[in-house]
Parts: C-alpha cells; structure tokens; sequence
C-alpha cells in the first residue's frame, strides 16, 4: 500500500507516536514549568506544598516513562500498553480543567504570571494540546489496530 517505508511505519505507528508525544510531555513539561523559584523553590510557598510539588513531579515523570515504555514493550496485550499510555497524560493534563474551577486556585500567581499563547495561558493551552494528543493517539492506535 505504501511505497515509502517510512511512510509505512508513520501510517502503522502514527497512534503510538502521538501517545509517546503526550507522554513525554508529561514528562518534561511539569519539570520544566515548575522546577524553579515560581513552584518548588518559591519561598513563599510553605515547605510541605513544596514537598507535594516535588511530588507530583516524580509521579508524572515516573507513571510517564512507564506509560511510554509499556505502549512500545512487545506484548500479547497491546491494547493495555495503549490504555496506559493515555490514561497517564489524562490524568495529569485533564485534572487541570477541574482545578481551575476550584475556589481560590488559579493559573498563575503574582509575581510569577504564566505567558500567554493566542490569550490563553500558557499552562491551559499545553494541558489542552496534551489531553487532545493523548486521546488522539489512543483512538488512531485503536483504530489501526482493529484494521
């Protein structure tokens, strides 16, 4: 069907690699955003907030490399390696809408504003593209599997 062999490997593997997009995401992104002065090492913030904040950031690193791993581990149960790959970036991503709509939390804080992409902070925007690349893949993946 396709002439280009990688052509072939992108058409077979396009679910997979948009899943290891989100999780990788899940990976880098919260380090990057939130090792620093503005969340781990803000003064402000008392050392046991700080301590969840360091926290959550090996629990997304590590459930994240394990999604990654388990979505390209051989198998006889690929569709569990799929599920996992995209429950993790759900889970860390997706819970970004609900925290927004809780009183007294916000996504971002003075004097630490969050940048903005298209007027949407930044931090929103990513969480968005995540949960879409992570429910994308696993849909795709679903999809080429069944073919």
């Amino acid at each position: 069907m396709w002439k280009s062999p990688a052509i072939a490997m992108l058409a077979r593997n396009g679910g997979r690699l948009l899943l290891t997009v989100a999780g990788v995401s899940t990976i880098v992104g919260p380090i990057s955003a939130d090792w620093n002065r503005s969340h781990v090492f803000n003064e402000r913030w008392p050392s046991h907030a700080r301590f969840h904040g360091v926290v959550a950031l090996g629990t997304a690193s590590g459930l994240g490399a394990f999604g990654i791993w388990r979505l390209w581990a051989p198998s006889a149960d690929r569709a569990a390696g799929r599920d996992l790959a995209a429950a993790v970036p759900l889970a860390y991503w997706g819970s970004f809408f609900p925290a927004a709509l809780v009183r007294g939390t916000g996504l971002d804080d003075p004097p630490h504003p969050v940048g903005r992409i298209a007027g949407v902070p930044a931090n929103l925007f990513f969480a968005t593209v995540t949960t879409a690349a992570a429910v994308g893949g696993w849909l795709l993946d679903r999809r080429l599997d069944s073919m």
